[in-house]
């Protein structure tokens, strides 16, 4: 099966699938993407032209994109992300097309009517349209009534698995997220400056990078925690998971903090459950849907720095409750979001669509 592929190539997300295709027997995969980055063996690559770094290069590139599909002539054209990727897909009147929703591209990129229009129009001549949570579904319909197929990213659990490396002693708190406002990091300091209030032997994990970093890392100072904070900086599953996996797999408390509806899934809480950690998520878009209150970890409302507190507090101050959750969240994982099964499903999709457009 011929896949062409539409997509950011500098996701993570986006190489994930990418990989995920090229790596079962039948499939041959092109990508068409502005991004030249990660490069996978035997993939075909297709590259659109910068014009003036913004949005309306996608306008520009149609027509490009258009040939490059004709060229191609595959059997599925997939388009993640639907107000970007998913209008090039759109105008290129090809079909079978599947158009992903991802969470900002139907939470936040819909403000104007020009991109409302943007995003009708493709899911118009989308043939199938795929979310990675239910909430985006609910979201999505606000701009068209087709039938709506959930299928998340998932994770290879059995490379996020709990980890057998021996504890230190010190109890650690982590998060992935990038150092912007939408993330929420400002809220976790001082939710972990609470906690130290309280229990000790405590350190903070922060990966990722960001806008925010210099100010986030003023606020730590303010709270005399510069010893026991500590910021990782981005990390890369790809170019070094061991180290990505070191860090989140020894950690006793994930959270995930987000303060806007468009995190519509959370990859890394995921990846935390399966490694059997249990989670403090905000209750905002998708995260609820990826967290068991009470089961696999924590629901706690937005910018609650005290309700934050308490709850990675029951967490580490009762074994019996953390060894519970560890269980439940590697369990919930195992069985909701396992990348074979969401790879089988995706691939189930396009052979339901090649069947149906004959």
């Amino acid at each position: 099966m011929k896949i062409c592929y539409l997509g950011d190539n500098g996701s993570v997300h986006n190489q994930k699938w990418i990989k995920g295709l090229i790596g079962r027997p039948g499939f041959q995969l092109h990508v068409i993407t502005f991004n030249r980055g990660v490069k996978y063996d035997g993939v075909h690559y297709h590259y659109l032209k910068t014009y003036f770094g913004n949005k309306v290069d996608y306008i520009f590139n149609a027509p490009l994109v258009k040939k490059f599909v004709e060229a191609i002539q595959p059997d599925i054209l997939h388009a993640q992300y639907a107000t970007s990727y998913g209008y090039l897909g759109a105008q290129t009147n090809f079909h079978p097309l599947v158009i992903t929703g991802w969470g900002a591209d139907i939470f936040d990129s819909p403000k104007n009517e020009w991109m409302k229009k943007a995003l009708k129009y493709s899911f118009r001549k989308a043939d199938s349209i795929t979310v990675l949570s239910k909430i985006t579904a609910v979201e999505i319909k606000k701009f068209t009534n087709k039938h709506i197929e959930l299928i998340p990213f998932g994770v290879d659990t059995n490379l996020f698995k709990p980890s057998d490396k021996k504890k230190d002693g010190v109890i650690r708190i982590g998060t992935i997220r990038s150092l912007t406002t939408k993330y929420g990091i400002e809220y976790l300091i001082r939710a972990y400056a609470k906690v130290c209030e309280t229990v000790q032997n405590v350190e903070l994990d922060i990966i990722g990078d960001g806008e925010l970093r210099k100010e986030l890392e003023q606020l730590v100072e303010q709270f005399n925690l510069s010893d026991r904070v500590k910021f990782h900086g981005f990390v890369s599953q790809q170019t070094d998971f061991e180290k990505y996996y070191s860090i989140l797999s020894t950690l006793d408390v994930f959270a995930i903090l987000s303060i806007m509806d468009s995190e519509t899934f959370g990859v890394a809480s995921v990846e935390a459950s399966a490694c059997g950690i249990p989670v403090i998520a905000t209750r905002v878009g998708g995260l609820p849907e990826v967290v068991i209150d009470g089961e696999t970890g924590f629901i706690v409302p937005p910018k609650d720095v005290e309700e934050t507190a308490s709850a990675i507090l029951k967490v580490i101050t009762n074994p019996e409750l953390s060894d519970r959750m560890k269980k439940a969240a590697r369990q919930f994982a195992l069985e909701n979001y396992d990348w074979e099964k969401s790879l089988d499903k995706m691939i189930q999709l396009y052979r339901k669509l090649l069947i149906e457009t004959k």
